[in-house]
């Protein structure tokens, strides 16, 4: 399960720095500007990794094998 919550994590991490990228709504100017620092990106950072990192894990583990009678 460690390699499915690395790799959902990692996406997490790719889908939060394409979101400062392209400046979807104007987020990346918001957390990116003066008022902004490291910890909005953190805290945007942790949530995304916990959220696709789980969903990751949630379908490895329903892509397991039945078991056998």
């Amino acid at each position: 399960m460690v390699l499915p919550g690395l790799a959902g994590a990692l996406g997490g991490l790719v889908a939060v720095a394409g979101l400062l990228f392209l400046d979807v709504g104007s987020l990346g100017t918001l957390v990116l500007g003066p008022a902004g620092g490291l910890v909005p990106v953190g805290l945007l950072s942790a949530g995304f990794m916990i959220t696709f990192g789980s969903a990751a894990i949630g379908a490895s583990i329903m892509s397991l094998g039945t078991d056998p009678d």
